[in-house]
């Protein structure tokens, strides 16, 4: 680590400010964080805690320098052509059994206007959902918080759809905008994972392609246990079955003002394992607003809830079956140079299938960030959050079940 944050430094004032040329944009932050927690040991460690850092248990403390880098480019050969790639960079401890860099997603886009109201969008690739009104920065940041919502946590950690996402794009003279699309997607079987055995998180940690994610130590993955031919991680981009998933949204928009979103996704996953992971049948639907009041005040909301299971669903057999739920609601005040924002946070799961570890759970967190612009390509950021949540599965398996967890940020990161 202390070698890393001088490595990204200097490479990042090699860097002209700003990338273009022929169409080409070259896109990228550094960020240099000091943290300080209280709380488990981070789920990265196969500990039961909900953050991307942690210390030795409920009541202990630590603190730690983190580093991370994105760096993405969007090519536009033509106005209807888009090639669009972004890879990071994590700076984490070696005990982390995660990857530190990779490709996030990959895509090129055809967007055709038929009429001066109506256009069309087609996408192909490795893509994230398009449903955040949290993540509507470059690179799938957000210009809110330092750490995402739980929502959106785990569409960064476990959601990413591979294949072909159409659209039509419709506006009015009112500069309204309408827009209806569908995506068929594979190399997504195992999201669910996470959030039933590991329970909700919070963090703003992006998957990368072909990344491998750990999951906690329950009794159930021992040998003898119920799903002892679960390997000990998670791949969130793997495709399992040979079965293409799908996903519904629709949207409206006016610009400045408010906006509306809903989707519906189905994994279609068989349920069944395949070489050491189980294709985890998984459905929800999502719903989000956002208002802008003035040049200020932004009011922004999501909802999820669904379904998520794995395994032979017969009677007594140990399978799982997680009804899930989770919702955010986030209040900011912003002008050019600072933005100070607060967001509430709340998660459930259900067990419905009373086998095997308990996956129930339920928790609240709220987190208050305020960001200042030191230069248009310097930015000071400091945030509080904190989480309260119990998880049943670690009493089961023999570790504290107190998952609570708090955490204080300072970041200084360089853009461009």
């Amino acid at each position: 680590m202390r070698r890393l944050v001088p490595l990204l430094l200097g490479a990042w004032l090699t860097l002209p400010l700003p990338l273009h040329a022929d169409g080409l944009d070259v896109l990228g932050a550094l960020a240099i964080r000091g943290v300080w927690t209280r709380g488990q040991a981070t789920w990265l460690e196969r500990g039961f805690g909900r953050l991307t850092e942690g210390a030795g248990g409920a009541a202990e403390s630590a603190s730690t320098f983190r580093g991370q880098a994105h760096l993405g480019f969007d090519w536009n050969p033509s106005l209807t052509w888009l090639v669009h790639a972004h890879g990071v960079l994590q700076g984490e401890p070696g005990s982390y059994e995660a990857r530190r860099g990779g490709l996030t997603e990959a895509f090129v886009q055809f967007g055709p206007e038929l009429t001066q109201e109506t256009a069309l969008r087609f996408r192909a690739g490795i893509f994230f959902p398009q449903t955040s009104f949290e993540n509507v920065e470059p690179l799938w940041q957000s210009p809110y918080t330092l750490t995402l919502s739980a929502l959106n946590t785990w569409t960064a950690e476990e959601l990413r759809l591979t294949g072909l996402d159409a659209a039509v794009v419709r506006k009015n003279g009112r500069g309204d905008r309408f827009e209806l699309s569908g995506s068929v997607f594979g190399l997504n079987d195992t999201s669910g994972a996470l959030i039933a055995w590991r329970g909700w998180s919070l963090g703003d940690r992006l998957t990368t392609i072909g990344e491998t994610l750990p999951l906690p130590r329950l009794g159930t993955f021992a040998p003898g246990g119920a799903f002892a031919a679960q390997r000990s991680g998670t791949r969130p981009v793997d495709e399992l079955d040979g079965r293409l998933g799908w996903q519904v949204r629709g949207r409206w928009t006016r610009p400045g003002s408010a906006g509306l979103r809903i989707a519906y996704l189905d994994s279609r996953g068989d349920r069944r394992l395949h070489r050491g992971q189980y294709s985890w049948e998984t459905s929800f639907v999502t719903a989000g607003a956002e208002v802008h009041l003035g040049s200020a005040w932004t009011l922004v909301a999501e909802a999820a809830q669904g379904d998520t299971g794995m395994g032979p669903e017969r009677p007594g057999g140990p399978h799982v079956d997680v009804r899930f739920r989770t919702a955010y609601g986030l209040v900011s005040w912003g002008r050019e140079k600072g933005r100070v924002s607060v967001r509430l946070d709340g998660f459930r799961n259900r067990d419905r299938d009373g086998t095997a570890e308990p996956d129930q759970e339920s928790g609240r967190a709220w987190t208050v960030a305020a960001f200042w612009r030191a230069a248009k390509a310097v930015r000071l950021g400091v945030e509080y959050l904190d989480v309260r949540a119990q998880r049943p599965a670690a009493a089961f398996s023999g570790e504290d079940p107190d998952t609570d967890a708090r955490r204080a940020v300072v970041e200084l990161r360089f853009l461009f």
